[in-house]
């Protein structure tokens, strides 16, 4: 469970920080809702790595970065 929510944090952290240097602005902030997007992010790459047959563990973790981002980018349009 604690290392879930570290890898949710790390993902999180890493998805904000690449949406911010590519598209400027602010970015989610607090430790919940960065462990959240982490861990949502995580589901969402997870998904995609099922639908794309990817056993690799760091292209697995990748695409946990990338689906941070996609979440990050939807909740941005959002609010």
């Amino acid at each position: 469970m604690l290392v879930t929510i570290l890898m949710g944090l790390i993902v999180g952290l890493l998805g904000g920080f690449f949406m911010k240097v590519s598209f400027g602005g602010s970015t989610l902030v607090g430790f919940a809702v960065c462990v959240l997007v982490g861990l949502v992010g995580s589901f969402i790459g997870g998904f995609l790595g099922s639908a794309l047959k990817i056993k690799n563990t760091v292209l697995q973790f990748v695409l946990d970065i990338v689906g941070a981002c996609i979440l990050i980018a939807i909740l941005k349009a959002v609010m």
